[in-house]
């Protein structure tokens, strides 16, 4: 779904190692104010996030070839140096891009307003704005580095630094130099030139120099003490106030790095043609050589004393006279540190032993494995292998411990610690504590050796090796989601820092589980391998020397969603985003962790369904239903668990699916179909009309016919001739047979009343024998109008008519009924209904009842169902040479 030149998924970074991101000619990188880091190379300006590398060049109007400079201004708006000479700009948040510059430049610089470009032998500036440039620095043999920031601008050339004000470029320090590169700081500038490392203050316009660093490159700052350089494939550390080496080689491998790279948490990273890896973390790290399997840590005098299981070492190197007192020659293992009576208690494999580094020398005080040791009220513990507790009081003499370890659960102590004024043993077996002078009391027995205990806002906590953290309630004791080897506890701060084989971990009764110090996760530690020293936390690992600068453990943050990808292009988080039906979407998302981020899972969960595991840090999705849509995604490390971050957007149908396509669809429905109603109404009303005009004509020219015929036959039944007599009566019956039809077309009422004729259509329909015919008529004496008889005559002649011949069922009742001053016709039967081919006949029953029902401006109600058909309407009352309502209304209106 993804072609794979456009997006890579990187390597996770490991800890203190660069990894390779299978991409080349790396030459520079840039990190932006949302912390994506940038970085030009031969395909382009790539995008990384930690997990995903993003080729920009495919997603604007940025050329793809090899770039090599990159710089971002806070407004986010990227500066991308070509070979070409050509210098583009992108605003990051929407990938506009358009050409800045054409240069020869080999380096460009940004500050506030302009941008500089470092070409051969000049260095011209370029408005942000306009893109005007003019010749800041010009005439020299060579430029050989330019730098800004801290809103300074700095240029070290073949005859020395020069400071670039608004106005001119003055030369602070003129020296005639071949080589070197600078590194702009808050008040001026360290630069290397030639074969030494110097400092310009433009504050107290003074040059400081450190004649003994012979090679420095990439120069970089740290804020705020420190400057890095690399020496061919190491990496070194010097003070910015003294520019006195202060760490050497602090890169745990040995790499030849094009550049250094300080990120906005002050992590410093290393770049090469295709690596780029963390030198260090925000927290200074010392690699250590020393072939140790552990080490612990002694603050003794100005120095770190380092135990190791191959003696005592100060700075790497072995305190011989040490070594030699408690070795005799021999390697041994250190296994703990405390002062007491004076002294520095050395315990280790082959005993304990008193220590003066005053007067450099060593007392063996117990010959044995010594596992940890305390001091508690002025008595020094020893925590033994085989003797359980051996105790000595301030004149390094025995005390007499038999009664307690009499009763001890396990003679292999592990630590004895004071909670209080309480003293908790820790054994191989269990947890116990003292009481009184010769007994103890049993806290909690395991299958897991117990290594320490601890308080915390007074609850008991206990540290075991093989089952974690446990923390005891109501007299029982509970697991905490924890590592489960740990080897000391460390309480400060309302914090228990847990000392384990992976990394230093933080517990907090505001937590629900223990978290990671991240920049040690990939560290082992033991007793004693942390010291707290002021604000500041000192940890001493199997590889190397820790300063945490900061106290506080680097949280989880909610993860953020990098990108997505539709078929239409590369959208951000901030795009109000809506896709088709039909389209895919691939949601890319990271923690913008790019260093220490071993074993981090991302997790993901779907318009409020259970959290699901996400395996490549990408979420792809297709055939979603149109709806609103919400995603929130979160970080798994462990036992730890981030907030969740949000991402919503729409899916919508195809125009052809959407709602206002359907309702135009709807629309167009009704209308065809209203529109097929009225025509096909007005269709069979126009056969209709053709079909009665053609009756009409045909009874018209019969009764013309039938006249003719009459007169003849009058003519020959006159006539004395018998021949002629009968001819007379062949044109009567030709008569008869013409008026048949007319006569039996319609309903006929002639001259007698709307009685009469009823009955006599009641008769005639009695001697069918299809269907039982019943009539209840009841109008009294009125006399109705002749028209309203007729008519009314007409509609029960075709009600009648109709059940006779098309119901189909056994009965019909005809209802003529004077109720409330109306007439009311009401024709019944029990047959099939009117089936629709029957509506569409042409026949003139329905059309004459429901035109005769109209000229009185009333209602021809129909039902017709499958149990038969019911026919009402409601004449009004108008009586023979009775003037009707309307005439007595309008009558009045002309009399006033």
């Amino acid at each position: 779904m993804l072609p794979a030149r456009t997006i890579i998924a990187a390597l996770a970074m490991q800890s203190g190692l660069a990894c390779a991101l299978d991409l080349e000619h790396l030459s520079s990188v840039a990190q932006d104010s949302n912390n994506f880091i940038y970085f030009p190379s031969h395909k382009g300006l790539l995008r990384y996030d930690g997990q995903h590398i993003l080729n920009l060049s495919e997603f604007s109007d940025l050329p793809k070839g090899l770039a090599n400079d990159i710089e971002i201004s806070k407004t986010d708006v990227a500066y991308v140096l070509y070979t070409s000479g050509q210098v583009w700009s992108i605003d990051l948040k929407t990938l506009n891009s358009e050409k800045f510059a054409e240069t020869t430049a080999t380096n460009i610089e940004i500050t506030k307003d302009s941008l500089f470009a470092q070409e051969r032998n000049r260095i011209t500036e370029y408005d942000l704005v306009t893109g005007t440039f003019s010749v800041r620095l010009s005439g020299k043999e060579h430029i050989l580095d330019i730098d800004t920031g801290y809103e300074s601008v700095y240029a070290l050339a073949n005859d020395g630094l020069y400071h670039i004000k608004r106005v001119d470029a003055e030369n602070v320090v003129p020296k005639q130099v071949n080589k070197g590169n600078l590194e702009a700081t808050p008040h001026g500038a360290v630069y290397f030139a030639n074969d030494h490392l110097g400092y310009y203050s433009h504050l107290q316009d003074t040059t400081l120099v450190n004649d003994n660093i012979s090679n420095a490159s990439n120069l970089t700052y740290v804020p705020p003490y420190f400057v890095y350089y690399t020496d061919r494939d190491t990496v070194n550390e010097v003070a910015l106030s003294t520019l006195e080496k202060t760490r050497s080689d602090i890169s745990s491998t040995s790499k030849s790095y094009l550049s250094l790279f300080a990120d906005k948490s002050q992590q410093l990273w290393g770049l090469n043609i295709n690596e780029f890896g963390v030198v260090e973390g925000s927290s200074r790290t010392t690699p250590l050589r020393l072939g140790s399997a552990y080490n612990l840590i002694e603050r003794v005098g100005k120095s770190w004393w380092i135990g190791s299981t191959k003696g005592i070492y100060v700075d790497e190197e072995p305190v011989i006279w040490v070594n030699d007192a408690i070795g005799q020659g021999k390697e041994f293992e250190v296994t703990a540190f405390s002062y007491f009576a004076g002294k520095l208690i050395v315990s280790t494999s082959i005993g304990s032993f008193a220590v003066s580094p005053e007067l450099k020398t060593v007392d063996k005080i117990y010959a044995g494995y010594v596992l940890n040791s305390s001091v508690i009220d002025e008595k020094l513990y020893l925590a033994t292998n085989d003797d359980a507790i051996v105790g000595l009081n301030a004149k390094l003499e025995y005390e007499d411990f038999n009664a307690i370890n009499s009763v001890l659960i396990s003679k292999e102590i592990l630590n004895v610690t004071q909670i209080d004024s309480d003293i908790y043993i820790s054994t191989a077996a269990g947890l116990d504590k003292v009481v009184g002078n010769n007994a103890v009391s049993q806290m909690y027995q395991g299958n897991h050796k117990v290594t320490d205990a601890a308080e915390l806002n007074g609850q008991l906590y206990m540290s075991t090796y093989g089952d974690g953290l446990l923390v005891r309630n109501n007299n029982e004791w509970t697991k905490i989601p924890s590592p489960s080897h740990i080897r000391e506890i460390v309480e400060a701060r309302d914090k228990l820092y847990l000392l384990t084989n992976n990394g230093i971990h933080v517990f907090s009764s505001e937590y629900n589980a223990t978290r990671l110090i991240r920049e040690t996760q990939n560290h082992s530690f033991i007793v004693g391998s942390l010291r707290i020293v002021d604000d500041q936390f000192i940890a001493i690992s199997d590889k190397a020397f820790i300063e945490l600068t900061e106290t506080q453990f680097h949280e989880l943050a909610p993860p953020v969603v990098s990108f997505i990808q539709t078929p239409s292009g590369i959208h951000f988080k901030d795009d109000a985003l809506e896709i088709e039906n039909s389209e895919w979407m691939v949601v890319s998302v990271s923690n913008l962790q790019y260093a220490n981020n071993e074993g981090v899972q991302f997790e993901y969960q779907f318009n409020g369904s259970e959290w699901r595991p996400i395996n490549s840090a990408e979420l792809h999705l297709n055939g979603l239903r149109p709806n609103s849509y919400k995603i929130q995604f979160r970080q798994v490390l462990g036992n730890t668990v981030s907030e969740p971050t949000s991402y919503e957007f729409k899916v919508r149908s195809e125009w052809y699916n959407s709602p206002k396509a359907i309702s135009v669809y709807f629309a167009i429905a009704v209308f065809v179909v209203a529109a097929i109603a009225f025509y096909t109404y007005f269709w069979i009303q126009s056969f209709r009309r053709v079909y009665r005009q053609n009756e009409y004509k045909r009874q018209s020219s019969n009764v013309g016919r039938i006249a003719m015929l009459n007169e003849q036959a009058k003519v020959l039944i006159s006539s004395s001739d018998d021949t002629m007599f009968t001819e007379g009566l062949v044109k009567l019956d030709k008569i008869s047979e013409l008026v048949a039809p007319i006569v039996n077309n319609g309903p006929y009422l002639g001259e007698q009343r709307l009685l009469a004729g009823l009955d006599l259509l009641q008769m005639q329909s009695s001697l069918q024998a299809k269907i039982k015919v019943n009539f209840e008529t009841v109008i009294g004496n009125v006399k109705l109008d002749p028209q309203l008889e007729r008519d009314i005559y007409a509609v029960v002649y075709h009600g009648l008519h109709n059940a006779v011949h098309h119901s189909e069922g056994s009965e019909v009742n005809v209802f003529v009924h004077k109720l409330r001053g109306k007439i009311h016709v009401n024709i019944e039967d029990d047959g099939i209904g009117i089936p629709l081919r029957s509506r569409l006949h042409f026949g003139e029953g329905l059309y004459k009842m429901s035109d005769v029902a109209k000229s009185y401006k009333t209602k021809f109600k129909l039902k017709s169902s499958r149990k038969g058909t019911k026919i009402r309407i409601v004449f009004p009352l108008i009586e023979r040479d009775r003037k009707s309502k309307e005439e007595i209304e309008r009558e009045i209106r002309e009399r006033m």
